[in-house]
């Protein structure tokens, strides 16, 4: 009986893997004979980077042809401004920057010439230093001033070192009106002559510090030369030092100041207008847009010191003028 059962379940778990096998037959396993289900698609979609030709294949020479850079930039890009460059006011006005034209000479040299005949006309300011001769006329008791600075042993009437700016209202063609600010320093020194005419070992030295507010007006000649004017009230202080007195004693020193006038006329030559190439230079190193040498007269009226002393007169000097923009 138990030989019977055994050979009973044998059989049927024979009947139940031929069932098995028959279902696993209609499916696709992998093997070499097996058909790739993704290659029976005909249908190609074309690519940005591939491109294929008329059997099919990877067609290189049109993959240059319709080759694309990674970043598109514009065909014009807009220009890089140096917001430094020194040059750039002439620029904006037309001028081409000397060297741009590096095997034009020609162009250059017309570009300079044009170039100075802007800047001289753009001179918002200038600096006047002159020195002025003392052939001024002094006044005092007894006359001790002019018999000790202009007369007196060893005497030296020094004259003055004037510096002077001017700041212009506007500029024309044909007048330019301005303000000025100045001041000197003047030296004269000698020794003292007593009433009767003996000669004093005192030497005696006499400082002169005016300050000057002026308005003036200049008249341009051409850029050669020009002309100009200024007038206004002035002050002076008289520093007095002499050499008899001991230090801290009264009446070593002395000082004491007077209002007054004056006026002054320059005739002005321009040293920077004869070369359009020795102009450009001094504006491009140091913005000076003209560089005058001065012909000046100097009028001058102080008549309100504290002792009897009056000071007038003209006298003449030389000296330059630096205009900058």
């Amino acid at each position: 009986m138990t030989n019977i059962k055994s050979i009973l379940s044998l059989l049927l778990l024979t009947v139940f893997f031929q069932q098995a096998s028959a279902t696993d037959l209609d499916q696709v396993v992998s093997g070499g004979d097996v058909e790739d289900s993704l290659a029976t698609s005909k249908a190609t979609e074309s690519s940005p980077y591939i491109i294929h030709n008329a059997e099919g294949e990877i067609d290189n020479q049109k993959i240059k042809a319709n080759a694309q850079p990674d970043f598109m930039f514009n065909e014009h890009p807009k220009e890089v401004s140096v917001k430094d460059d020194s040059k750039a006011k002439f620029q904006d006005v037309g001028y081409t920057p000397p060297g741009s034209f590096e095997s034009k000479e020609n162009y250059i040299e017309i570009d300079k010439k044009a170039m100075v005949a802007d800047f001289r006309k753009q001179s918002s300011g200038a600096i006047n230093i002159t020195f002025i001769k003392n052939d001024f006329n002094y006044e005092s008791a007894n006359d001790v001033i002019n018999k000790t600075i202009s007369e007196g042993y060893k005497h030296v009437k020094g004259g003055a070192l004037y510096i002077r700016s001017d700041q212009y209202f506007s500029r024309k063609d044909f007048i330019n009106p301005f303000w000025s600010l100045g001041g000197g320093l003047g030296y004269n020194s000698g020794r003292g002559i007593f009433v009767t005419g003996e000669r004093s070992d005192t030497t005696f030295k006499l400082w002169e510090i005016p300050v000057d507010l002026g308005l003036g007006v200049e008249i341009p000649i051409s850029h050669w030369f020009k002309v100009s004017a200024a007038a206004g009230p002035s002050v002076t202080a008289l520093y007095q030092n002499r050499n008899d007195l001991l230090a801290g004693e009264k009446g070593r020193n002395k000082m004491q100041v007077s209002y007054g006038q004056f006026a002054n006329a320059q005739f002005k030559i321009n040293l920077s207008g004869f070369s359009a190439d020795t102009a450009y230079t001094l504006f491009t190193e140091s913005k000076i847009t003209n560089l005058y040498m001065n012909l000046e007269a100097r009028y001058q009226n102080y008549r309100n010191f504290q002792d009897e002393i009056k000071i007038s007169g003209t006298s003449i000097g030389i000296g330059f003028t630096f205009e900058y923009l």
